[in-house]
């Protein structure tokens, strides 16, 4: 063995290297607990924005529906008898207008990105 191997081989067994790899594992794992906790934090928070999300898009997926089926119903009772078109019109326009509170009860939530982290 050559006599600079030889000093680290004495370095590495005395007490300074051993307590300086102490220091390094007790950061290591403070660091990890560390990060371990956010990665939970930003999982559960993301979960909730889905959860949020899905409430929301089905809901104006059901508001959608509640539009397609009043546009059908005016376009049918103007197709089999215009004289009744003026009542279909006022039925959609009354059908828009629930479907659009229920859009505006259930808004899309902010993007994660703005309250996640």
């Amino acid at each position: 063995m050559t006599k600079a191997a030889g000093r680290v081989v004495d370095w590495l067994d005395s007490r300074q290297a051993a307590r300086i790899i102490q220091v390094v594992a007790v950061v290591a794992l403070v660091l990890s607990v560390w990060f371990g906790i956010q990665q939970y934090q930003l999982t559960k928070c993301q979960a909730s924005y889905a959860e949020a999300s899905n409430a929301s898009q089905r809901a104006r997926a059901d508001a959608a529906e509640v539009d397609r089926k009043a546009q059908d119903a005016l376009f049918k009772a103007v197709a089999d008898n215009p004289r009744t078109a003026v009542p279909a019109i006022r039925e959609y326009n009354d059908a828009r207008a629930e479907a659009d509170k229920q859009r505006a009860a259930n808004p899309i939530p902010p993007a994660p990105s703005t309250k996640c982290g």
